[in-house]
């Protein structure tokens, strides 16, 4: 499967039509929504949408790219039932619908375009933001706050998720910009990983430069020196929207 920036954001509103009536009332026809694309007619900038009805996911009627058992949608329910005191119920949240958006297109264009795209959802109604190609979940006030930012970083964090996985550390999402993720051994330093790798990834979203195995980096003059080894990513199957079909840079201590 080529890659795909996929977002879902469970809604508190009852129906399509009910999300597409707030969305008329709060927009007018600033946004539009036909079938299964969702457009923005000032720009004409669209993406594909689908609105699912989590009853028939409780039914057992599967859906690829949604699945209630999956856990970024519960992490979404439970921010909201946190916020109201509840419990992470369908019926105690008023979660009833599921709004998923889907870009064939990567870059990081594109996800400020989704980005802006989630927060008009969020504005109608919606309780979270979940990213599948990235394996992340985010509060809406989170994604509130960073999806119009000039700040490169902000927009980043939002797509980017960084996972400890058996043998390193190692970032998920990249392939949202069309970019490799970046890895590091799991003997490094919990913090200094981190931070080599969040420098990593925001120097190539705001240089672009051309990487070759055998170059080194460094994040400063005070941390380590890393050479570069690129690896396919052996993390996901080739089908699973956190798959990175541009690999992962691996930085090893020189």
């Amino acid at each position: 499967m080529a890659s795909k920036i996929v977002i879902y954001i469970p809604m508190e509103l009852s129906s399509r039509q009910a999300i597409a009536s707030a969305l008329l009332d709060k927009y007018g026809t600033d946004y539009l929504f036909l079938g299964r694309t969702f457009q923005e007619t000032s720009s004409h900038e669209s993406c594909q949408i689908d609105i699912y009805d989590p009853a028939r996911l409780l039914s057992g009627d599967r859906l690829y790219y949604l699945d209630y058992e999956d856990l970024y949608l519960v992490q979404a329910i439970e921010f909201k039932a946190r916020d109201e005191n509840s419990d992470p119920t369908l019926t105690k949240i008023g979660y009833q619908q599921v709004v998923c958006l889907i870009s064939n297109d990567l870059g990081y264009a594109t996800c400020l375009k989704i980005a802006r795209f989630a927060r008009v959802f969020l504005n109608i109604g919606g309780i979270a933001v979940t990213v599948k190609s990235a394996g992340i979940t985010h509060q809406a006030d989170k994604w509130l706050a960073n999806y119009n930012s000039i700040d490169i970083f902000d927009i980043y964090s939002l797509f980017v998720g960084l996972v400890e996985g058996e043998n390193s550390y190692y970032s998920c999402g990249m392939h949202n910009f069309g970019k490799a993720d970046v890895s590091v051994e799991i003997a490094e330093d919990l913090g200094l990983a981190i931070y080599v790798m969040n420098v990593f990834n925001y120097y190539r979203l705001t240089d672009s430069p051309i990487l070759q195995e055998g170059h080194t980096f460094q994040p400063d003059i005070e941390s380590p020196r890393y050479k570069m080894q690129w690896l396919e990513d052996d993390e996901h199957e080739t089908e699973d929207p956190l798959f990175n079909p541009y690999g992962r840079w691996y930085l090893e201590r020189c």
